[in-house]
This record gives structure tokens, C-alpha cells and sequence, in this order.
């Protein structure tokens, strides 16, 4: 793996048309909005990057017993 490469955050289409439908369906809400929408996709992107985070530091670890 190259380095920095598990940085890119990817979506599978399944994922990506579920967060845009939760995303949606969060901005006609009259209490939320476009705003709280945003949020919901970073916060799907942070959750991402985390875990592969974790995983990237995991390998490496491995690599480090090995």
C-alpha cells in the first residue's frame, strides 16, 4: 500500500445512496435542515477515515511483530 493511501475514503453505491436518502429526508425536515444534513454526510466521512485509521494501524503494528 503507498503511503497516505488508505486516506481515501470511499463509499460502496449501496452506501452512498443510503446516506444521500438519510441526508434528504433530513433537510425537508422542518426542524432540521440542509445544515444538519451536511453534518450527517461528514459524519459518515469521519466514521470512515476512522476506521480506516484503525485498520492502517493495525497493519502496521503486524508488520512491526513480524
Amino acid at each position: 500500500m503507498k503511503f497516505g493511501e488508505w486516506m481515501s475514503v470511499s463509499f460502496s453505491p449501496e452506501q452512498q445512496f443510503q446516506i444521500e436518502k438519510q441526508c434528504r429526508a433530513l433537510a425537508r425536515h422542518p426542524d432540521a435542515g440542509p445544515i444538519a444534513a451536511q453534518l450527517l454526510r461528514q459524519a459518515y466521512y469521519q466514521q470512515e477515515l476512522l476506521q480506516a485509521a484503525a485498520h492502517e494501524i493495525a497493519r502496521l503494528e503486524l508488520e512491526v511483530m513480524i
